[in-house]
């Protein structure tokens, strides 16, 4: 795992790739006006837990709570760049 709950993510950059999730409908997607920003992940999701076959580490799942407007956005680990400070 990249990143862990608890860790304060200062987001650079993200990029939208086309994952599958469940839930995904349910979480709101992190965007490109959320780029250089801060938050803390609040949940994490092993990809083997999200994808039932021919997934990668890749494909972790996280939870985080931007510090900025106060609300919860979904993205995979291939997705953002970003510097972690715990």
């Amino acid at each position: 795992m990249k990143y862990n709950v608890g860790d304060v993510l200062f987001m650079k950059k993200c990029e939208y790739k086309g994952h599958f999730h469940p839930r995904l409908h349910l979480l709101l997607r992190l965007r490109h006006h959320l780029q250089n920003t801060f938050g803390i992940i609040t949940e994490v999701e092993k990809h083997t837990d999200i994808f039932e076959k021919g997934s990668t580490e890749n494909d972790n799942g996280y939870i985080w709570y931007s510090q900025v407007d106060g609300k919860e956005y979904y993205f995979y680990e291939d997705e953002v760049e970003g510097e972690v400070y715990t």
